[in-house]
């Protein structure tokens, strides 16, 4: 009995998962996974190469009776056969993880979809079990993932035997983060600060802001309050230690780890001392 022939888009941690179950699958084989032009520096990116050369599976395109398509926040959003995606409520700016953490995921669904009907959905929670990392776009990324995998393996029958899927009730929306989101501008609440410098995180760089001559990517926030003590003005260093605690237009923001130009990582107070700054100085 021949088997169904599957190929794979996209070199993403999600293209890793899909690819561990369809290799568990008994009737089906991926003949390819072609990465596209993902950017190789990121951390997913050697492990999925690594798992396809292992089972003998082409890195390119081969000759397939399904393609399923693993990148839940590509563009466009009509995927290239099935396709594993998020799709964003009614409202939201665009449908990519980073999006998630400014606005919270309540109403976001993992889907399975030829862009225009589903054959299954799973609900993101709208504050998924935040762990070590703390609720910023790696830990909203890898919630999506598992739900993205429940979908598939929910309608996973359905796709081989080739009935249509559900209608969408909405198009999905295509979107990314775009760099000059990334800027931090000061004047903003505390509480929003946060989750635009956590919506940065991980591979996408870090949220951005000047630090004397240099620009730093800032790495994670916490906020301290939800007021500004004092007359201090947004963007002002309140306290330098191993941490360092930033006012903002309502509220205190403590940061801890950045990453100056392309350096390394570093402590943010160790930055701030080495630099010749201390308490008082006016980030831009």
């Amino acid at each position: 009995m021949a088997r169904t022939r599957i190929q794979l888009l996209g070199s993403s941690r999600l293209s890793r998962v899909v690819m561990h179950y369809v290799l568990e699958r008994r009737g089906c084989r991926v003949v390819g996974l072609d990465p596209g032009d993902d950017d190789e520096t990121l951390p997913w990116h050697a492990p999925v190469r690594a798992l396809a050369r292992d089972h003998g599976v082409l890195l390119g395109r081969g000759d397939a009776d399904l393609v399923i398509d693993c990148d839940p926040d590509t563009r466009p959003v009509a995927p290239e056969g099935v396709g594993l995606r998020l799709c964003a409520p009614a409202g939201a700016a665009s449908a990519d993880a980073n999006r998630m953490v400014l606005g919270g995921a309540a109403g976001w669904h993992a889907v399975v979809t030829d862009g225009h009907a589903a054959w299954a959905t799973r609900p993101l929670s709208a504050d998924p079990d935040p762990g070590p990392g703390g609720d910023d776009a790696e830990t909203v990324l890898a919630h999506a993932t598992v739900r993205l995998l429940e979908a598939l393996d929910e309608g996973w029958d359905a796709i081989l035997a080739g009935p249509p899927g559900i209608p969408l009730p909405t198009p999905l929306r295509a979107g990314r983060w775009r760099p000059q989101e990334s800027w931090i501008t000061w004047e903003l609440p505390a509480s929003l600060l946060v989750r635009r410098i956590r919506a940065a995180s991980g591979p996408w760089g870090g949220a951005r802001t000047h630090l004397g001559d240099t620009i730093v990517w800032l790495e994670d926030a916490v906020m301290v309050a939800d007021e500004t003590p004092g007359a201090f003005l947004p963007g002002t260093i309140v306290e330098v230690g191993r941490d360092i605690v930033v006012a903002t237009g309502r509220g205190l923001v403590r940061l801890s780890r950045l990453r100056p130009a392309w350096r390394p990582s570093r402590a943010a107070g160790d930055f701030v001392r080495e630099s010749g700054l201390s308490e008082g100085y006016l980030l831009a």
